[in-house]
């Protein structure tokens, strides 16, 4: 299935010499390379396949000759009867069949290749004696191929010397990453990540059977991703195969060997003597070597060694499942062994599988400011949460080092309540302890008890704490040593914005630390307040006062700042230099950043930089870079929204809305929208409804954009936000105007001014033109200055109202086609839409607006985001309808009946038009009827009868409504109208239906009478 160029090309080189031995265990794919390579080199192979019941001499060398005999006619005719003399009984003396053999090989003209196929299982001396003589004397034009799980039994030294043996081993049969890739893509259906790729090839080395054994394992799993992280030796059928052929036929010595040993990590002879209690660890080793069981050498002195991942796994969990107690010893020995030698890492890891948790926590204690220093923060961490809390209670070290992997795992609801009864109890131990100890203690418990206050977002109670500790621990202090590791960690604490939702308070918090760190700016919190300060004041738009901050900081002599510090520095920078419009530097700093990472956990900050960039890249118009990105990435927008990959999501979700993918975008962005509400995350709920926003409004989804807005406006103007609507760029600009001038005096007034104050902010927003489209009535198409379009056919025109009247969405050209020119053929139907097309992107763009139609994937649709459109307005009186108050109800109502007019589209004899005609038409007399009501309580009898008389007019059958209009005409005492509504109902009624109005109804034209009952009726 793949094509291993560098493995055929040594295979190929073996045709320069007269041996080639293909040496590796089990499930490397000497037999498959054989094989393949035999199909296409062209040459005369002759294949023998052995096994068990093959390790006679004359059964075996028979093999042989039928073998070649199936590729060369009449082969061996010599040899054969000399078989059933069998071998020579001394080792010194030649077997005629042999040299027989040889003659023949002799004889032939032309190339032949003999294979071998496991040829381990071949054990008789005799035929190891045979072979070995055969090949000293073999001719230049035959050439012999082994494929074997162990080394040859004969001497080979020479050959190898001469050049006439290849040697093909592990290291070049295991397969190459980009091979396993191919593997899974041609064997499998599985889409598996990178990642996924990555760690499948990592836990099986490239072993070409481990590797096929998870693709069949995958393509029966229902959850590839959590099959793929448990992918292990423990796995039923890679234990099985292991099992099988590798410990089955091993003897018990070397089992149990194996069986201990397994639980080392990396052994030499001296540490598996301790583990099993024997005295042969070197010589056990060297066995293991020579059978190469999936025993791997890590020096060339052959001094120490590790197990194959996966058989170390199958071995480990035989162990501890068949002898438990056993288990338990040997990691005990092993940790002993270890701690003595001073490898305080590996024993540490021991300890805890043997389950001395005392053990641990007495080397935690003993080492952990040298294991921080040396970079083991996550290898101690791990450590810490696997110890019961009961063993950690009585060492305040480890019990704080314990509270720091909790802020690093995000489990902050344990923090304040232990933080505090620390503090509580070592108080009390003042002058009770060496002083010493006690500050030192004090100062970190002091830390803890800040970021508690962090945690509970008490900003003044954080800095109150963080002075305290300072006052009291030295630089080496554990609460410093963690914070100046070179690791990412939780953007809470380094991005204090996605935490603090209070940007007043935290602004205070910023200035009031870094005044009291002013000289320490290495100090690893120091660092991070100047580039949160930044950012606040960069959100206010401070740009200058941002700048001014950062350069106080990072041009100062000696700032070293740990990797994740410098990180948000430089993005804070590179963000304030797009702002003020210096594209080319805001590109070389996230660049320069890159170089400057160090850190054990550079793919991390990698693909963080590289997604700022791609955010960058989109507002800088820079597509080519951005979808460049987006292939790369390795994420999907069906990626779980997670705390950890926020700005990387971001940024998926900006790419994908820019490259017209408005459905993924969406499904991701509300789905980080819901994550961060439920975290209480303002910044990033905020960002989150901005891009759910914009990406609504760029897909033509106008009435929704508008109501996102709205919640991000509430959300935003406690705190002030401007750059991160600015940020945004004109799609962002043109939503707030179609904001702002929906609520500028409506029920959102408030809402409006804030978003007015945002407008100020875009340099150039009021640049952009705007298009009028006045759809009540007949249409009419302008330009801002008042400039209309010239229509130069009637189907242009109706060709901009039917794509208008879909509001951007995309509309097939065969839909149009049967809309506008149902009664035409179909070859004419396209060859006129082809011409009414052209005819109406000319018409545009003599009023300025090209490129307004435009061709998607599945249609034609119209780039509304630079247009007004009236039927956005009318759906903000449609909204706003319901709440006005009593005393605008007149001039809302004199607006409405105003701005509907003679109606939707009217005119013009659209029939696709007319359900949507009669939907607003409906809406509109409902609204009619709604403030007619409002206005008849109020005691606006007058205005009350003229909404009734313009709801008759669009609705004139309706009988409900000519019963109200006399109501409210006999109760206002005109009996003349009364009189005539009446005729105009019962002529109506007769004309239409054949009946008379109901008797209540002509009762009222007894106006005292009718108005008695008109007030009983109201009344009830």
């Amino acid at each position: 299935m793949v094509a291993r160029m560098e493995l055929r090309k040594l295979l190929d080189e073996g045709m320069g010499a007269k041996l080639t031995l293909l040496f590796a265990p089990s499930g490397y794919g000497k037999t498959t390379a054989l094989s393949e390579w035999a199909k296409q080199c062209g040459k005369l192979v002759a294949w023998v396949s052995l096994g068990r019941q093959d390790d006679d001499w004359s059964t075996f060398w028979s093999m042989v000759i039928a073998s070649i005999r199936n590729r060369v006619d009449g082969f061996g005719l010599t040899v054969s009867p000399l078989l059933e003399e069998g071998p020579s009984a001394s080792s010194a003396s030649v077997e005629p069949a042999m040299t027989a053999l040889l003659n023949e090989l002799n004889r032939m003209t032309g190339e032949l290749v003999v294979m071998f196929d496991d040829y381990h299982l071949v054990s008789t001396p005799a035929i190891q004696h045979s072979m070995s003589y055969l090949l000293e004397y073999l001719p230049p034009h035959i050439h012999i191929y082994f494929a074997s799980r162990n080394d040859l039994p004969f001497p080979t030294a020479r050959w190898l010397a001469k050049g006439e043996m290849r040697r093909i081993t592990i290291e070049e049969l295991r397969f190459r990453p980009e091979e396993a890739h191919e593997l899974f893509r041609e064997t499998t259906e599985l889409n598996l990540s990178a990642q996924q790729l990555h760690i499948l090839y990592n836990q099986t080395e490239g072993w070409v059977s481990g590797l096929r054994l998870a693709a069949i394992a995958l393509k029966r799993s229902d959850d590839v991703a959590e099959s793929i992280r448990q992918f292990s030796g423990r796995q039923q059928h890679i234990s099985d195969y292991l099992l099988e052929e590798v410990i089955r036929d091993l003897p018990e010595a070397m089992r149990d060997f194996l069986l201990q040993t397994s639980v080392l990590s990396q052994m030499n002879h001296s540490l598996c003597e301790a583990v099993t209690g024997q005295s042969n660890g070197q010589r056990q080793l060297e066995q293991l070597e020579k059978l190469q069981l999936f025993i791997v050498p890590l020096d060339d002195e052959r001094n120490w060694y590790r197990y194959h991942h996966l058989l170390s796994d199958f071995l480990q969990s035989m162990l501890a499942r068949t002898a438990p107690e056993l288990w338990v010893q040997a990691n005990r020995r092993a940790a002993q062994w270890l701690d003595n030698s001073g490898f305080i890492v590996e024993a540490a890891e021991h300890y805890l599988a043997g389950r001395q948790y005392e053990e641990v926590v007495r080397l935690i204690e003993a080492h952990l400011f040298k294991l921080l220093g040396g970079g083991k923060n996550t290898v101690v961490a791990r450590w810490v949460m696997q110890v019961p809390e009961s063993y950690i209670a009585d060492r305040p070290l480890v019990e704080l080092f314990y509270m720091l992997v909790m802020i690093g795992v995000r489990q902050f609801h344990n923090i304040p309540d232990r933080a505090e009864r620390l503090r509580v109890r070592f108080e009390a131990l003042k002058g009770r302890m060496d002083a010493d100890v006690w500050r030192m203690t004090m100062g970190e418990i002091y830390y803890f008890c800040g970021t508690a206050a962090y945690i509970r977002k008490d900003l003044e109670g954080t800095a109150d704490y963080f002075i305290r500790g300072d006052t009291l621990v030295r630089e080496q202090s554990l609460f410093i040593q963690g914070g100046n590791n070179k690791h990412y960690s939780i953007e809470e604490f380094d991005d204090h914005l996605s935490y603090v939702n209070d940007y007043q308070g935290a602004a205070r918090l910023f200035a009031t630390m870094i005044a009291y760190w002013q000289n320490r700016r290495n100090h690893p919190f120091a660092t991070a307040m100047y580039a949160s300060y930044a950012k606040v004041l960069y959100e206010w738009n401070r740009l200058e006062e941002a700048q001014e901050w950062l350069d106080g900081i990072m041009h100062t002599e000696g700032f070293a700042p740990v990797p994740r510090n410098r990180f948000q520095l430089f993005v804070a920078a590179s963000r304030i230099q797009q702002a003020k419009g210096n594209a080319r530097e805001a590109v070389t700093l996230l660049e320069q950043l890159k170089l400057e990472i160090d850190s054990p956990d550079y793919a991390i900050f990698i693909r963080k930089i590289e997604a700022e960039q791609a955010s960058l890249a989109v507002r800088q118009g820079d597509m080519v870079f951005a979808r460049r990105w987006l292939d790369q990435c390795g994420m999907s927008h069906s990626d779980e929204a997670m705390l950890d990959t926020v700005s990387e999501q971001f940024a998926l979700v900006r790419v994908l809305a820019a490259c017209g993918r408005f459905e993924p975008a969406l499904t991701l962005a509300e789905r980080l929208y819901v994550l961060l509400a439920k975290e209480d995350r303002l910044r990033d709920s905020i960002h989150a409804l901005i891009l759910i926003s914009t990406t609504l409004h760029r897909g033509g989804q106008i009435e929704q954009a508008l109501e996102s807005l709205a919640t991000v406006l509430r959300l935003a103007e406690p705190q002030q936000f401007i750059r991160s609507f600015v940020d945004e760029g004109a799609a962002m600009a043109e939503l707030l105007t179609i904001y702002v001038r929906s609520n500028g005096d409506g029920g959102a007034a408030k809402g409006a001014s804030y978003a007015r104050s945002v407008l100020q902010a875009f340099p150039d927003y009021r640049a952009t033109p705007r298009m009028r489209i006045r759809c009540f009535g007949r249409l009419r198409v302008e330009s801002e200055t008042g400039v209309a379009i010239k229509w130069r056919t009637s189907k242009s025109e109706e060709l901009m109202a039917f794509l208008v009247h879909h509001r951007g969405a995309a509309v097939s050209r065969d839909r149009i086609l049967d809309a506008l020119w149902g009664g035409v053929n179909v070859e004419r139907a396209g060859a006129q839409f082809h011409t009414t097309t052209s005819y109406l992107r000319r018409a545009l763009s003599q009023i300025g607006f090209a490129g307004i139609v435009q061709h998607v994937d599945n249609g034609y649709r119209l780039d509304m985001r630079s247009m007004n459109c009236d039927l956005e307005e009318w759906d903000r009186l449609m909204a706003v309808g319901t709440e006005i108050m009593d005393v605008a109800l007149r001039d809302y109502s004199g607006e409405l009946i105003d701005f509907y007019g003679e109606g939707y589209l009217a005119g013009a004899p659209y029939d696709w038009a007319w359900p949507i005609r009669m939907r607003l038409e409906g809406e509109y007399v409902a609204m009619l009827l709604r403030l007619h009501e409002r206005l008849k309580e109020n005691g606006q009898l007058e205005a009350a009868i003229e909404l009734l008389k313009q709801a008759l007019t669009h609705d004139p059958m309706n009988e409900s409504i000519h019963e109200s209009l006399i109501r409210l005409l006999v109760l206002t005492d005109d009996r003349v109208a009364a009189i005539k509504q009446y005729e105009a109902l019962r002529m109506m009624l007769l004309t239409e239906f054949g009946i008379e109005p109901k008797e209540a109804v002509r009762r009222l034209l007894d106006f005292e009478g009718g108005q008695d009952e008109f007030m009983r009726e109201g009344n009830t």
